[in-house]
């Protein structure tokens, strides 16, 4: 049954349609909309106007415009003046667009004024982006009436294509080959008011199908129709229902966007054509698009749809092609063998197609159009013809068509069809090349045009062919621009003496030309770039884009002549926009197409995507920092320890400190990780990537373990992009999961402005709170000291925090001023109720155990080159901040823990970063002697020694130095942070201190990367000892895992002692024992719980065995809970009495008897100030070392005269981790907050120690009582 009245042309079909739906939306584009009333009026007035100029039956109307609704307007209008229109492509050379009008003939052409000078000064113009005047319409009354609506004889368009000769073909169609092409569509898949229609490839003939429905035709405009992310933005913004594609489009859309159903949800149908389809691709297209009918199309311009079906219906995974579906026409379709008979079914034959649909024929061409249409025999029909498409098919059992191959020589290339015989024409008329074949190389993105050619060493008239070591030929192409459409130019060329030919028929043999040949490497100038968007970078996308080795790269090289293409430039584009965080629009690019006019065309677009934002940025910073109303927790919500999450979100897993956060949340607690991995258009299928990834980076910084999959899920997504690009459901039944978010992903560059970082840093922020809000989670948020202005000597406290007006000015990065922006939007979460902490970091330096570094670190850079160079630079006030991010991480996972705390920011940066005179001073001393330079002279030493010198892995820091070489107030302006308000909750975790062991374990694994030359020297014999009273003693150290106990070991050690050292937790005693040794020390770690008598003995018979009779004991193993006596925290109550009185029982009943039958020996308890006087909300706690105070002073004065010392430490305030232990927020808040003055830190209860140690054997120090100044009892 017809759908359409295919007794009327298309103008009367559309009139007909705007009569039944005048109110419908009919068109768009990107700027303006029409219902079918107003499409018709706009239309209407056009057509007055062409009826002006002449335009009447067969006439030709020239439309010269960019894809929009002008476009259509242009079209309809040409064919109600009774015309046809002609398409003229705005791509087309100056001589190939003068050749078409000349050859075409057009009465006139509609464009815009833009685009005017392109067409002869006797051609009349329509331009209409301006007014229609008397001075530039004519007036002149129409000579002819209007066709008659079933004249569907008369042409209706004219589109042109190559042509073997050098003359392009006009391929003229007339009415009745759309209307009944339509009408067999619709057949197929029908269209209906409501529907909308994207129209980009194959434009000219979808945008009338829709109007003839009732359906919206959205004009797609010319740089989103190949660029994949800009396209798929468009049809889901625009709602389409229906498009077109070439199968290479879909797979590179496909690539980007894997879950294309998801991101388009109202796509109910999608056409493929120009192009077979492989059966891998349509099996990637139907689970991208399961809600999607999937059409294969086959047809020609010269007789519209041949075949059509549904792929689900036809894919055979036995199969590399997909079959294009049975013929439309079956009657008018034939394959024929070369004896102008019928195939038997199933056998291949050339493709020949009858029928009503045909063209008229190739204007002012009559021997091709003669050659091309000829006779049918099969039809009884007088005059019938048929047309030779030049493709080998076969029917298959099943009724579908198969197109199995080419007959001639036609290339399909990207959806273009390229005839090489036209091309092979122009080169050897333009080129001094005598013989020469074309050819298609390689598959899909890396199908190229090769030219095989012989030289004519008789011309002197035309250009000798110039082929670089790459294969390219950029003059050739130049010179083959006026004449060949760009798909048409080779991309690579080969000289031949010869080409080889068949014995039998002399012809070229295709099949013996030779592949391209690898392409020869060679030197690029090198020059160092002050910009942070250089030349290396765009050329590394360009490599990976070309698939080509970025050494053959040249800054003149023309991307074109490198085998790019239209879909490979829309590539380039996306990964531009990937890589530096702004859109680089595909049409900018193909303006100026050199590699040097790509690196300046995506600098003047990030200029130009800045400039606003920067232009009033405190304005900026002001607005980004205010949080979405919609952002706050319902109800009252508690903070959750990490300790007891039961799920845990990890941002920036794929980073440096993200790779240990993942390490230590395992070790730690029992969550399961769900990993959020950063994909541009993340889907499902990213996962197998997402592990891939994390796994390469965990593998690099010696953490991996394949059973960390058991408790690690992957979620790719995308921090900038809405919901991190997860469907509202995903996104809330993640929020639902989720205990507790640790939030670390960044992007970090300190040269890019605050527009070029705002979508991660600050947008990422923002959706982290949204899901915490949805489902309650506490957010633990990695902030950086570069929120903070430089600092001088006094570091700024946890509460340090920049008015907004100040931040323009003093944070000078975008990356300190989106993190600024960041905290902000935390902080205000937090105060609306939802359980917030902030970790600032200083500069993270290298694992303090196995040396596992950041290569991204500028320290690290300048200290390996100063190696390198053998001089170091010499700057006053330059103190090298290098925080170790095994602290870092492991800090800010026991912080996690820290429920009780209400202080909301914690400083894990150094706090007192030593001088790099020091560092350098300590590395001599490890073999890597260097002499001093200032800073101006090294930097030009470093440029005459290593500016030049080739990157790679074994020159990463001269990679690191060359993009940017940092000025002397950078390095004086370092951000010190002070830690005194976090010191009490972290203290558990010891901070790495920057020295000679620690440059030694960085030196040996920068040796390990290539980095440097040699390893650190192995010192002949161990640091010297001091030689004082206790060198040679043997201590026993309790509790030294953290806080006094390490201290206290890493004091004694220093003095000369061979220490045991006793504690629960394994990994940390290794990690002290790493620090420690090579000092000279015996040092012996057994786990031990003071609690526990046999294990105690245990701990002292190993020292007494391996390391001599013990000497010293030193018990710091220790708790302390705040409790209200009234709030009966009995399991803290026994816990306290267990370990602070019962644990030093056991040491002493271990250790006193040893010592008497010596009769020599030194007992070292802590005690606590809290020993002296009770405090109130530490009343069990006073207790236990009012205990300790009595058990010590009993056994001095029961053992005096017997040898044995006996002291009592009773430490004030100190920074250790005992405050978070407790869980009483009533006792906290009434009794534990911070008074503010400087508290102690562990060594210097260490040292009060080793001087009650190194007195002489008469001298008794019974009691050491050691406070803050400020904190007096």
């Amino acid at each position: 049954m017809s759908i359409l009245d295919t007794t009327k042309d298309l103008s009367a079909l559309f009139t007909k349609q705007v009569h039944a739906t005048p109110d419908a939306p009919a068109l768009e584009d990107d700027s303006t909309t029409y219902t079918y009333a107003e499409l018709d009026n706009e239309v209407d007035a056009l057509a007055q106007r062409l009826r002006s100029y002449g335009v009447g039956r067969d006439s030709l109307v020239g439309v010269l415009l960019p894809r929009s609704a002008h476009y259509v307007i242009a079209c309809l209008a040409a064919l109600r003046a009774g015309g046809a229109f002609l398409v003229l492509e705005l791509a087309y050379p100056p001589d190939l667009l003068a050749d078409v009008l000349e050859d075409a003939k057009p009465v006139v052409v509609v464009t815009h004024r833009a685009e005017a000078n392109k067409v002869k000064a006797d051609v009349p113009l329509i331009a209409l982006d301006q007014p229609a005047t008397h001075a530039n319409g004519h007036t002149k009354e129409p000579s002819t009436p209007l066709p008659a609506e079933d004249d569907l004889d008369r042409l209706a368009f004219v589109s042109y294509s190559s042509g073997t000769t050098g003359k392009p073909k006009g391929i003229a169609n007339p009415h009745r080959a759309p209307v009944l092409s339509y009408n067999l569509r619709f057949g197929v898949q029908d269209l209906q008011a409501g529907d909308r229609v994207a129209c980009n490839v194959f434009f000219i003939w979808e945008i009338l199908r829709p109007l003839l429905r009732g359906a919206t035709v959205v004009a797609v405009p010319d740089d989103a129709s190949y660029d994949p992310a800009a396209l798929v933005d468009l049809l889901a913004a625009k709602r389409i229902t229906e498009t077109l594609m070439t199968p290479t489009l879909l797979a590179t859309v496909l690539a980007r966007h894997p879950d294309l159903g998801a991101r388009l949800p109202h796509l109910r149908t999608l056409w493929l054509n120009g192009e077979v389809v492989t059966t891998d691709l349509a099996r990637r297209a139907i689970k991208a698009l399961p809600s999607t009918r999937l059409l294969n199309c086959y047809s020609a311009c010269e007789t519209h749809e041949i075949a059509c079906g549904d792929i689900r219906e036809m894919v055979d995974d036995n199969a590399p092609y997909c079959p294009v579906g049975p013929p439309l026409d079956p009657k008018h379709t034939y394959i024929l063998g070369e004896d102008g008979k019928t195939v038997p079914e199933g056998e291949s034959g050339e493709l020949f197609v009858g029928g009503p649909l045909l063209a008229r024929g190739y204007i002012n061409l009559p021997d091709t159009t003669a050659k091309a249409f000829t006779a049918d025999p099969f039809d009884p029909t007088p005059g019938a013809r048929m047309y030779r498409t030049g493709d080998r098919a076969r029917i298959l059992p099943s009724g579908l068509l198969e197109i199995t191959g080419r007959v001639g020589a036609m290339i399909k290339l990207r959806g273009y069809s390229v005839v090489p015989g036209k091309v092979e024409n122009e080169i050897i008329k333009h080129l001094a090349v005598s013989h020469c074949a074309v050819i298609a190389h390689g598959e899909g993105l890396d199908r190229q045009l090769v030219a095989y050619i012989v030289r004519d060493q008789d011309s002197t008239d035309r250009p000798v062919v110039e082929i670089n070591p790459s294969g390219h030929s950029p003059a050739a192409r130049q010179t083959l621009a006026p004449y060949l459409a760009h798909y048409m130019i080779p991309a690579l060329w080969v000289e031949m003496d010869e080409l080889p030919t068949h014995e039998v028929s002399g012809k070229v043999d295709l099949k013996r030309l030779p592949p391209p040949r690898a392409p020869t490497p060679v030197n690029g100038n090198g020059a160092k770039e002050k910009d942070p968007i250089g030349i290396d970078q765009v050329a590394a996308i360009w490599a990976t884009t070309l698939r080509t080795p970025k050494a053959l790269l040249k800054p003149t090289d023309n991307f074109f002549d490198l085998g790019g293409h239209s879909l490979s430039l829309a590539e380039l584009a996306s990964k531009f926009s990937r890589e530096f965080g702004f859109r680089v629009p595909i049409a900018r690019l193909a303006e100026n197409s050199t590699l040097t006019g790509h690196l300046e065309t995506v600098r003047a677009v990030r200029d130009g995507h800045t400039a606003a934002v920067q232009a009033d940025l405190p304005a900026v910073l002001r607005a980004d920092a205010t949080l979405d109303e919609d952002i706050r927790p319902s109800g009252d919500v508690k903070i959750r320890s990490v300790a007891d999450a039961q799920t845990v979100l990890l941002t920036g897993v794929t980073g440096f400190l993200g790779a240990f956060l993942l390490h230590d949340l395992l070790e730690s607690t029992s969550a399961h990780i769900i990993c959020l991995v950063r994909f541009n258009e993340p889907a499902d299928d990213d996962q197998p990537g997402g592990v891939a990834r994390i796994r390469r980076n965990l593998l690099d910084l010696g953490l991996w373990r394949d059973s960390i999959m058991e408790r690690v899920e992957i979620l790719p997504g995308n921090l900038s992009r809405s919901r991190f690009g997860l469907s509202p459901e995903a996104f809330d039944d993640l929020a639902a999961r989720v205990d507790v978010i640790v939030h670390a992903a960044a992007t970090v560059n300190l040269v890019y402005p605050y527009a070029a970082l705002r979508g991660p840093n600050v947008g990422g922020t923002r959706e982290i709170l949204r899901l915490a809000s949805k489902g309650g989670a506490t957010v633990q948020y990695v902030s950086t000291n570069g929120v903070l202005p430089p600092s001088g000597e006094k570091g700024w406290p946890e509460d340090a925090m920049l008015p907004v007006e100040d931040v323009p000015t003093k944070l000078l990065d975008g990356y300190g001023q989106t993190k600024w922006v960041a905290e902000q939007l935390v902080l205000e979460a937090g105060r609306r109720g939802l359980p917030v902490k902030i970790h600032r970091a200083g500069t993270i330096s290298g694992h303090s155990v196995t040396g596992a570094a950041n290569a991204w670190d500028l320290l690290s850079a300048l200290i390996v080159e100063s190696i390198k160079l053998g001089y170091a630079p010499d700057v006053d006030g330059w103190r090298a901040e290098m925080t170790p991010v095994d602290f870092v991480s492991k800090s800010i996972v026991h912080l996690a823990t820290q429920t009780q705390a209400d202080q909301t920011v914690f400083h894990l940066g150094d706090p007192d970063p030593v001088d790099t005179r020091q560092v350098f001073d300590a590395l001599s001393e490890l073999g890597y002697p260097t002499k001093r330079l200032g800073w101006d002279e090294w930097v030009a030493l470093w440029t005459e020694k290593q500016g030049s010198v080739k990157g790679g892995d074994g020159a990463f820091t001269v990679d690191i130095l060359r993009s940017g070489m940092p000025t002397v107030e950078f390095l004086r302006g370092i951000v010190v942070l002070d830690n005194a308000a976090t010191r009490p909750f972290r203290s558990v975790v010891e901070r790495p201190k920057v020295d000679r062991a620690l440059l030694e374990t960085y030196t040996r694994h920068w040796f390990a990367r290539g980095w440097l030359p040699k390893a650190p020297a192995r010192l002949g014999k161990p640091l010297a000892a001091i030689r004082g009273p206790l060198n040679g003693r043997v201590a026993v150290v309790t509790g030294a895992s953290s806080g006094i106990g390490a201290a206290v070991a890493t004091a004694l050690v220093r003095e000369g002692c061979h220490v045991a050292l006793a504690a629960r937790r394994m990994d940390a005693l290794e990690s002290l024992q790493r620090r420690l040794s090579g000092q000279g020390s015996k040092i012996l770690i057994q786990r031990t719980d003071v609690t526990d008598r046999a294990q105690v003995e245990a701990l002292v018979q190993a020292a007494n065995e391996q390391l001599g009779p013990v000497d010293i004991l030193v018990s710091c193993a220790g708790v302390m809970y705040f409790t209200m006596m009234a709030n009966v925290k009995t399991d803290e109550w026994e816990r306290t009495v267990d370990v602070n009185c019962k644990g030093l029982l056991h040491c002493l009943s271990s250790t006193v008897p040893g010592m008497l039958a010596r009769g020599s020996g030194h007992i070292v308890a802590i005690s606590s100030d809290a020993g002296r006087k009770v405090f109130p909300g530490l009343g069990v706690y006073s207790a236990s070392k009012f205990f300790v105070e009595a058990t010590l002073q009993s056994l001095r004065l029961e053992t005096a005269g017997m040898g044995l010392r006996v002291t009592a430490v009773q430490p004030g305030n100190t920074a250790t981790d005992l405050l978070g232990m407790s869980t009483d927020a009533e006792a906290i808040k009434k009794y534990g907050e911070p008074s503010g003055a400087k508290i102690l830190d562990p060594e210097d209860v260490a040292n009060s120690i080793v001087y009650a140690l190194r007195q002489p054997a008469h001298v008794a120090v019974n009691e050491v009582l050691i406070e803050p100044r400020d904190e007096p009892i």
